[in-house]
């Protein structure tokens, strides 16, 4: 693309992302958080799970004597679940606290250069896989539904509840079809488009200076009706809600900061010939810098996201925008 579009964001803009009352959450936004706890707290939150997995399992397979109320394939699904969940977060944990000791050592060893110790960044840029997108759907609406199976086999199999077993299963399940509605989508938009890359015209940025970046026109980018790309500064936090047993805590994503430019379908089928497209952002001196080693973290991003008529496009690439020291 012959020329680089520039974004100057509007007052409105300004003022919903620069903190006049609560920023607004990003709803169904990808989180760089795995889980609202991390380090050794996760290890010995997933330890019980993962030791009940293995006991049941050990069960189905006839290794524990005992009374089987429920076949032997369903007691090794329940294990199976029990055992994953808890290998997820024995693991996570221990990324975790090898990270944290990992960027104690780099932050002291150059207290000059924060960001090398933050993130392992490539300082040519930033790749975002669509398949391994795609992978992660698929796996989430595998797991839902395996978890349901065991509902939905009191439902059809015991008399007492099991209508109301099997009606709030079935229920479920058809919220379980959002999975993979969306995962259909991501795996068109994988043949479609595939992986995308953005590239750092500089290493790293810091805020009060000008951002530029290139986007790999993606796979028929000259298709697209438009292609919108965003940058923000999102902080993540760890929110509870409820109270007693009802109590959950989940990730949830703030907006403090965007910009935003939009690219015509003309200039994209410019770009579709010069394959990337470059495009830059005042970065704001009053935001705050990157911390991806905190928990929660708080980060840039750009967002892109082509509409189409047969797959619409999504990408997210984390950029490095720290304070200069």
């Amino acid at each position: 693309m012959a020329t680089t579009l520039t974004s100057t964001p509007n007052l409105s803009e300004q003022r919903r992302a620069g903190g006049l009352g609560m920023p607004p959450v990003l709803r169904s936004h990808p989180t760089q958080s795995a889980a609202t706890i991390t380090g050794w707290k996760a290890v010995f939150f997933g330890l019980p799970f993962l030791v009940a997995g293995v006991l049941i399992e050990c069960a189905a397979l006839d290794l524990l004597r005992g009374h089987k109320n429920a076949p032997d394939w369903l007691i090794g699904l329940l294990g199976g679940l029990f055992f994953s969940a808890g290998s997820f977060l024995v693991v996570h944990g221990l990324r975790g606290a090898a990270r944290k000791a990992e960027h104690e050592r780099e932050s002291a060893s150059r207290p000059g250069e924060p960001w090398l110790a933050d993130h392992h960044w490539e300082r040519e840029g930033v790749r975002f896989s669509a398949f391994y997108s795609m992978l992660q759907r698929l796996v989430a609406a595998l797991v839902w539904n395996a978890f349901l199976i065991p509902f939905l086999w009191v439902g059809l199999n015991q008399r007492a509840l099991g209508r109301a077993f099997f009606v709030i299963a079935s229920f479920f399940t058809f919220i379980g079809l959002v999975f993979w509605a969306r995962w259909i989508q991501m795996l068109v938009d994988l043949f479609r488009n595939g992986n995308s890359f953005l590239s750092y015209d500089e290493f790293p940025y810091f805020l009060g200076q000008t951002l530029w970046v290139r986007l790999r026109a993606p796979l028929h980018v000259s298709r697209m009706n438009q292609l919108a790309l965003t940058l923000r500064c999102v902080q993540e936090k760890y929110v509870t809600t409820g109270s007693g047993n009802n109590r959950r805590t989940q990730v949830v994503c703030y907006e403090l900061y965007r910009d935003a430019v939009t690219f015509s379908q003309t200039q994209l089928a410019t770009a579709d010939a010069a394959c990337d497209i470059p495009v830059e952002f005042r970065l704001p001196q009053d935001q705050p810098p990157t911390t991806l080693a905190d928990t929660p973290q708080t980060y840039w991003e750009i967002e892109a996201r082509g509409k189409a008529r047969s797959a619409d496009y999504e990408a997210y690439f984390l950029v490095p925008v720290y304070q200069r020291l």
